[in-house]
């Protein structure tokens, strides 16, 4: 989840030029004045007294007991991380993680009860292990957290499922698909569009400015793409709620709620049936689980069966159904169980649209501090834009 600093944007009113103002939400002096100001960002939790060493319990000291018992000393002289396990609660993980990249540098050992990690900021340890080394670590806890969620898709899988199931995805992305899919985004977007300058409007007739979730408003949008462009279904998220979208977001709240606690106590017996949060997980994954499973059912009983060339060729101007989905099930010689499809339908839901919407909301608030790139941005955007139509070549030939 993107951190809730990135989340929040003012929507000012209208200059003299008619342009509109993008600023940040924090309070400011200068903004007393009418201006909107450039801010330097921080990740710091309010009212933490560094000076100060924070007071443990006893839930505290039996951790650092586990840690020291089971997780071992330092890696190499690698620092380790120390901290009150109450950190964990009073505040978002992400405040403790940049406290202790002030404190030890971008490459530390955070232990945590019979738990151990390495936390990587350094891009280039970063590159080392994901890139030039990436088989040489396995996914540990990420794959314990997404297997109940998205069983063996794409992401959580092991090494030889994820190659064979990649290897069938994988022409499901050919160039007509991301023509076809580039219109989708267009007509998604004009959504947000116009529920944007809806608020907009609203603001222009009062004297405040408007709060806009960017977060909450480009989750609502990747959901709606995805939603058409995989399964041929229309969440239309950005005007509506329903129960698929609300058990999307709670299943991503346990997820996340799972990477960051340190000790898997869903997986005891009885859990998912006494603990209430436990409970409301299975709850929302069933519903997804139905949507998904009636979604690959429909799209089976209209099964054309055809070789993978003759799918890739297939007029997607005029097809009702364009999505992955019947792209998967209509390939011949890809008799993948309705499990497995479940698997890479929901990796693709569930990562796909929280992941586009973090990477919206940062590139935002970034911009928002830079004038200089945000002029650039804008540039290359009103390039493409030069006769409002958006298409997949535009894109493709856009400058850099």
């Amino acid at each position: 989840m993107a951190m809730s600093a990135a989340t929040a944007a003012t929507l000012l009113p209208r200059s003299s030029t008619g342009t509109q103002r993008l600023a940040s939400s924090y309070p400011s002096s200068s903004a007393a004045h009418g201006r909107s100001r450039l801010l330097p960002v921080r990740c710091q939790s309010p009212g933490v007294d560094k000076t100060t060493k924070p007071k443990r319990n006893l839930f505290d000291n039996a951790s650092n007991l586990l840690t020291n018992l089971l997780a071992g000393g330092n890696l190499k002289n690698m620092p380790v991380a120390e901290g009150a396990v109450t950190d964990l609660f009073d505040r978002p993980l992400f405040y403790s993680l940049y406290d202790w990249f002030l404190e030890h540098g971008s490459v530390y050992k955070l232990a945590f009860g019979p738990k151990s990690f390495v936390v990587v900021s350094d891009p280039i340890v970063a590159r080392y292990i994901l890139r030039e080394n990436a088989f040489c670590y396995d996914k540990g806890v990420l794959a314990e957290i997404l297997e109940p969620i998205m069983g063996k898709g794409l992401i959580p899988a092991d090494l030889d499922t994820w190659k064979q199931r990649r290897k069938v995805i994988t022409p499901g992305f050919h160039a007509l698909f991301i023509e076809a899919m580039v219109r989708v985004f267009n007509k998604c977007s004009e959504r947000t569009i116009l529920k944007l300058e809806a608020l907009i409007e609203k603001g222009d007739h009062g004297d405040k400015s408007t709060i806009v979730n960017l977060e909450e408003e480009f989750s609502n949008l990747a959901l709606d793409i995805i939603g058409l462009g995989v399964f041929n279904f229309d969440f239309d998220s950005v005007n509506k709620e329903s129960p698929v979208i609300k058990a999307v977001y709670g299943t991503l709240f346990e997820a996340e709620h799972r990477s960051t606690f340190y000790i898997p106590y869903w997986n005891l017996p009885l859990t998912q049936w006494i603990v209430p949060r436990q409970r409301k997980f299975h709850s929302d994954l069933k519903v997804i689980n139905d949507c998904l499973d009636d979604l690959i059912k429909n799209a089976k009983e209209t099964r054309q069966e055809a070789d993978v060339e003759k799918l890739q060729q297939r007029d997607y101007s005029s097809l009702k159904d364009a999505s992955l989905l019947r792209f998967l099930v209509d390939m011949r010689g890809a008799d993948v169980d309705d499990r497995q499809l479940r698997d890479d339908l929901m990796t693709m839901l569930i990562a796909g649209h929280e992941t586009t919407a973090a990477v919206l909301t940062w590139s935002i608030f970034l911009l928002a501090q830079n004038p200089t790139k945000m002029r650039k941005a804008q540039a290359e955007i009103d390039s493409v834009l030069i006769d409002g139509v958006i298409t997949a070549e535009k894109l493709k030939n856009r400058s850099t």
